[in-house]
């Protein structure tokens, strides 16, 4: 088997408690991974400025892929080593067809400013108000003005789970944005919706792994990965050794490897599989 060089883990749902907090098991695994050299990765979806909610610049991590992989932080250090964007104009050509198309978006600022956001509501959704109500205590929320454009790093889209809808408008987004990168995830404010994030081409978890494992010289197949949600796809198809926590959706359970819930300890059970522990 393989020696694991790179753990990389997600944060929300996977590696932090329900309250954002690592528990004192996974922050002693964390730190016996730094003591035997291990790289330690975060990649999350949630912003730079929500992540330094939940780890401090002493956390032990060795960089944290934020933003779905729009941008890459060597957490040591504090530099940011990469950071995407998509240009104003082409910014602007989106916000002009979803707004045609009647949808309802945000769109954040360029990194690693991403806080900050404009949104669109073209009809009444509990979803966005809820995601503007709570977003906007962590960073400017205007509503979108089609005529002043800028570079942004995201646009994000809300769907009810039952009207099936994603992958019809994804369709229909990729014919006029094949450049474009579409990322799945679970609403972590309800489980009834499902966010469309669009990043710029060649976005991903996965992309930010392959990046950091250009810069540390560790090959894919020294590589572990856990996650817990539709997000973390591209991740665990990269990584050699790849794990889902007990509260990850059925399906994807019956893909990766299986490991025990995020609340109990699931990132130091899987680590534990490849890493020697005594």
């Amino acid at each position: 088997m393989p020696e694991v060089k790179m753990v990389v883990t997600d944060l929300d749902g996977t590696l932090l408690q329900s309250d954002h907090s690592i528990s004192p098991a996974d922050q002693k695994t964390l730190e016996r991974l730094g003591e035997l050299g291990v790289c330690r990765v975060a990649a999350t979806g949630r912003n730079l400025f929500k992540v330094r909610m939940a780890l401090t610049e002493i956390s032990p991590f060795d960089y944290v892929i934020f933003s779905s992989g729009a941008g890459i932080m060597d957490w040591k250090t504090q530099k940011l080593i990469r950071a995407t964007a998509i240009s104003a104009d082409k910014s602007s050509q989106i916000i002009d067809y979803l707004i045609a198309k009647n949808h309802n978006f945000k769109v954040s600022r360029e990194l690693p400013d991403n806080h900050h956001f404009g949104w669109w509501k073209s009809y009444e959704c509990p979803e966005l108000d809820r995601y503007v109500e709570h977003h906007s205590q962590f960073g400017d929320a205007v509503i979108i003005d089609p005529k002043k454009p800028f570079v942004s790093s995201q646009f994000l889209m809300f769907f009810p789970i039952e009207t099936n809808k994603f992958d019809q408008v994804k369709s229909e987004f990729q014919k006029v944005f094949p450049d474009l990168s579409i990322i799945k995830t679970t609403s972590p404010m309800n489980s009834g919706f499902i966010w469309m994030e669009i990043f710029p081409n060649g976005v991903s978890k996965a992309q930010g792994i392959e990046e950091i494992c250009r810069i540390t010289g560790i090959a894919r197949e020294n590589t572990l990965g856990i996650g817990n949600d539709f997000n973390d796809l591209e991740m665990l198809e990269f990584t050699q050794h790849s794990y889902v926590v007990e509260n990850a959706p059925e399906e994807l359970k019956l893909k990766y490897l299986n490991s025990l819930a995020h609340y109990d300890d699931g990132f130091t059970h899987a680590v534990n599989q490849h890493v020697a522990h005594t």
